[in-house]
């Protein structure tokens, strides 16, 4: 974690759980203990460019409309 952000308590990490694993979520990611968060099965793109999940096909696809080099 960045040293500009405060330690979490165990309340505020147990609350942040809670409300993760109740957050709506892909079917196709899992939940990951460490990172207290559901994590896609294909790592986002690096590449700068906006991206969203297309769940019927478990893969990022490019941001509608978002100018492409």
């Amino acid at each position: 974690m960045p040293d500009e952000y405060p330690a979490l308590t165990e309340a505020e990490i147990a609350a942040n759980k809670v409300l993760a694993q109740n957050a709506t979520h892909h079917a196709s990611w899992q939940w990951n203990e460490a990172a207290v968060s559901y994590i896609p099965p294909i790592a986002y793109p690096s590449d700068g460019l906006p991206y969203l999940w297309d769940e019927a096909t478990t893969a990022w696809v490019p941001f509608p409309g978002f100018p492409r080099s």
